[in-house]
């Protein structure tokens, strides 16, 4: 259904090896493209210390062609992709570089801060300007001032994480070493790979597996690890708080083969299905999933109710971003361009619609239209999650509070609006169970308020 959009995802890398570093970071990035659609970049920087860039509005295949990879030449480098639901995409694309005293620095980051403006307004009174409206820019700046009191970069870097309040994981990458970061409660995710004498950072584990480099571990909650032609090390660079990683991970954002503190996705989404169909069974004909994080909890949800699982809905693959979106007659008409149904495997039949979450709630009302057309005799929802209520602050491009639709409304009154026959979520503790190989605790904040950073 309708998404919280992660703001991006990172993917980095210091070669011993002789690797094509803009190549690897491509490909690294071009398996994470789920994590965010509106633009992206690679900054490398060769031997002697010259960076090179390029980042845009658009997906990683747009923005890059061989031409401009082959120009950036390098043994290091850092990539991102962004999801940005608001200002310009071109404007706040990412890594942010800048020169100041001790030469070159490239920062990344995926997360949200929530006192940004509070250190940008403190920043600007001391003189500084800024060219966006991203966050990845004030960190950049706050290292840059303390690196003029630390002998190392990592240790200015440790100086400033007492300042950042959220939930954050990063990567500055300086003209020796590429750097990487992640918040005291572990919200964002952050791991470590190598191939042979090469080390790499990303967002997640998939992209280890698309590129064939080994996974080494989770960066842990408040750790500072660099990397560099040496290979790899770590401080602390602010102690560990117990951990709260953020569990919308497994229910949407990550890739399904990706793991997570430990535990692999599709295997939490299965379970969370699994979990969903004891809490809230249907009495149904055929299970229908929605593309394409539905997938796994929609199969949990009926593999243990025994009902079959059928493939209902079609996914338009050229359904994107860039397309002309309906107004006026076309939308009141609701031209439904991303999904159509194959009638056969709905008509006639009850059918239960399982999905891995619900938002705002305009996407449900328009399954279960779809799905009334296509002659389904009733349409049951299951939600694979909690009723979300409210706003994260952490890195999810997401409705403001009052538009969230649990906000001010309860389950019977949504069900009625979407026209549902019947309509369940799973409860917080079934998507706890449904992780039982993650490492430690999980911010929940966008279904109970429980916020992990005040």
């Amino acid at each position: 259904m309708e998404k919280m959009m992660d703001r991006c995802g990172l993917f980095g890398m210091f070669d011993n090896n002789g690797f094509h570093t803009s190549h690897l970071i491509y490909y690294g990035l071009f398996s994470m493209q789920h994590r965010g659609m509106e633009a992206a970049g690679i900054c490398v920087n060769d031997n002697q210390g010259n960076f090179s860039y390029v980042k845009d509005e658009g997906l990683v295949t747009e923005v890059f062609d061989e031409m401009k990879l082959e120009k950036l030449q390098g043994h290091a480098g850092i990539g991102h992709i962004l999801r940005y639901d608001g200002s310009d995409a071109r404007e706040n694309a990412q890594p942010i570089v800048i020169r100041y005293t001790s030469g070159h620095m490239a920062v990344a980051l995926n997360g949200g801060l929530t006192n940004i403006e509070e250190i940008r307004h403190d920043l600007e009174l001391k003189g500084s300007v800024f060219q966006t409206m991203e966050a990845a820019e004030v960190i950049s700046v706050l290292i840059s001032r303390a690196r003029n009191n630390y002998p190392t970069i990592e240790e200015a870097i440790a100086s400033i994480m007492p300042m950042l309040k959220g939930g954050y994981a990063m990567l500055v990458m300086t003209p020796r070493k590429v750097i990487g970061v992640r918040d005291p409660q572990g919200i964002r995710p952050l791991v470590l790979g190598r191939e042979d004498h090469s080390w790499f950072l990303s967002s997640e584990t998939c992209a280890f597996d698309e590129l064939n480099v080994d996974y080494v571990r989770d960066i842990q909650p408040g750790e500072i690890v660099v990397i560099n032609a040496e290979g790899s090390h770590s401080i602390q660079g602010m102690q560990a708080q117990p951990i709260r990683a953020c569990i919308y991970e497994y229910i949407y954002y990550s890739h399904p083969a990706s793991v997570f503190g430990g535990q692999e996705v599709y295997k939490a989404r299965y379970n969370m299905g699994c979990h969903l169909a004891k809490e809230a069974p249907a009495d149904a004909d055929a299970v229908v999933w929605v593309p394409d994080s539905g997938l796994a909890a929609a199969a949990g949800y009926a593999d243990t109710l025994g009902i079959p699982m059928v493939d209902a809905f079609v996914k338009n693959k050229y359904y994107g971003n860039n397309l002309v979106k309906p107004e006026g007659i076309l939308f009141d008409r609701k031209i439904h361009m991303k999904l159509s149904v194959i009638k056969s495997q709905v008509k006639d039949k009850n059918i239960v619609v399982v999905d891995d979450s619900m938002v705002r709630g305009t996407t449900a009302q328009t399954l279960v239209e779809l799905l009334r057309h296509a002659g389904a005799k009733s349409v049951h929802l299951r939600i694979a999650s909690a009723t979300i209520s409210h706003p994260c602050y952490y890195g999810a491009s997401m409705p403001e509070e009052k538009k969230l639709i649990f906000h001010e409304q309860g389950v019977d009154a949504v069900c009625k609006m979407t026209g549902a026959d019947s309509l369940a979520f799973l409860s917080s503790e079934g998507m706890v169970a449904a992780c039982p190989d993650a490492a430690g605790g999980f911010c929940m904040a966008c279904f109970n308020g429980d916020y992990p950073t005040k």
